[in-house]
């Protein structure tokens, strides 16, 4: 691909960027209408897997982007069924039909896929290994702390999902804002094991050639994902304006010094980092 054809890739996926920017400040205008908050949150999913796709696809290739959501939709799906019908590993839970009809809807899914794919890829960043292939220790530090990543989104926005929007429900309410402690034990199980997988799958047939060596290893595309998931926890931290109490007072608390440090300490390494362009 030609410097010219890659800018412009570029300049089209951070455009992106700031439609997904403007999406998470409208939801503040919408909180009030369920149907007008189904209809976005549906477009912050949907942006969210389009951005990961474009940005993974770059990094990783068609293939292999593919194998990823292959990976984590048979994981998370298996584990969201076996977890409704008997409480293991999160705990007891039915979803709302706002989300569809299937007893795991499909946004579940994608959801998944989409933050997990920006929590693995800031965990190369902060691990330093950006797109170096995955060896030795790193094959499982990497989906360790990228399990970590993806948790601290959970933590911020199940109380609001469940607890008052009620897009799902938990059969026995718990500690955490009427989340189970478990739930987020189960999680972290759950995205390390997909995250683990795909570890040992790159082990062996990741390969990034010297041509896409230099589209990719620059700082503008490693912000990226540390923009995108920056991003989603403001429209964690804007659900103040969805109610102001203590619960979305709590999350925006949480958020800050979960995510967004996160995103804040990536892009650090990213800039400060004098092996990229």
């Amino acid at each position: 691909m030609s410097n010219k054809l890659v800018g412009e890739f570029n300049k089209f996926r951070w455009s992106l960027i700031i439609v997904f920017l403007m999406v998470n400040l409208l939801l503040i205008f919408t909180y009030k209408n369920s149907n007008l908050l189904a209809i976005d949150s549906f477009l912050v999913t949907a942006l969210l897997f389009i951005l990961a796709v474009f940005h993974g696809t770059e990094r990783y290739g068609k293939k292999n982007i593919v194998i990823f959501f292959l990976i984590t939709w048979a994981v998370s799906f298996s584990f969201e069924n076996l977890s409704i019908a008997t409480g293991f590993p999160f705990g007891f839970y039915h979803y709302s039909p706002s989300l569809g009809f299937l007893t795991v809807p499909l946004i579940i899914i994608f959801a998944y896929f989409s933050i997990g794919y920006l929590s693995w890829m800031l965990s190369h960043v902060l691990t330093g290994q950006y797109s170096r292939k995955l060896e030795g220790k790193q094959i499982f530090i990497v989906p360790f702390i990228a399990a970590f990543i993806m948790v601290m989104w959970d933590l911020s926005v199940d109380p609001i999902s469940s607890t008052l929007q009620g897009l799902w429900v938990w059969t026995y309410p718990g500690a955490y804002f009427g989340v189970p402690i478990s739930n987020f034990f189960g999680w972290f199980l759950v995205v390390y094991i997909f995250f683990q997988i795909f570890a040992l799958y790159l082990s062996r047939y990741d390969s990034v050639s010297e041509e896409k060596m230099s589209e990719i290893y620059n700082k503008p595309y490693w912000s990226e994902a540390a923009a995108v998931y920056g991003i989603t926890g403001l429209g964690t931290i804007l659900s103040i304006f969805y109610q102001y109490n203590n619960i979305t007072i709590d999350m925006a608390l949480i958020t800050v010094f979960t995510m967004i440090f996160v995103t804040i300490l990536a892009l650090i390494n990213i800039w400060n980092n004098k092996d990229l362009i």
